[in-house]
């Protein structure tokens, strides 16, 4: 799994990283331990991308 940076992550509109955040939550049943981490790390970071929008003027 790509681990994905906070800035690269600020850069895609909301309808991308709903998207995003539904393909990893469909991989995750199917990544090895190691990938498995990297995912939900990348999750945490989605969430807090969305909830940082949602806030925004």
């Amino acid at each position: 799994m790509r681990a994905y940076s906070l800035n690269e992550l600020f850069s895609l509109t909301r309808a991308e990283l709903f998207a995003l955040h539904a393909e990893i939550v469909a991989e995750l049943p199917t990544l090895r331990e190691a990938d498995r981490e990297a995912a939900l790390d990348n999750l945490r970071k989605v969430r807090r991308v969305l909830a940082h929008a949602a806030r925004a003027p």
